[in-house]
């Protein structure tokens, strides 16, 4: 067994509203004069995991992502794997 960095990038999906994203981009426009059309906030997580191989180590992170680490149904996600 190897071990594999990972990083999953998770989105709210493009037809989710994003409150953060909204009132930080307002922010910026308003206060800051800064003209930003508009902001998606999102989250990533990293980590270590032991898998024989990458595809290996990416299919368990996508397993995670699917069980606990992601809303499916307000979230999409990306999975990396170094």
């Amino acid at each position: 067994m190897q071990k594999f960095k990972f990083i999953v990038d998770i989105q709210y999906k493009s037809n989710v509203r994003d409150p953060r994203g909204e009132t930080i981009a307002r922010v910026l426009r308003e206060e800051n004069n800064i003209p930003v059309d508009s902001i998606r906030i999102g989250k990533s997580i990293h980590g270590e995991i032991e898998a024989k191989d990458k595809e290996e180590a990416k299919r368990k992170v996508i397993e995670a992502c699917e069980r606990l680490l992601v809303n499916p149904v307000t979230e999409e996600y990306r999975v990396e794997i170094e």
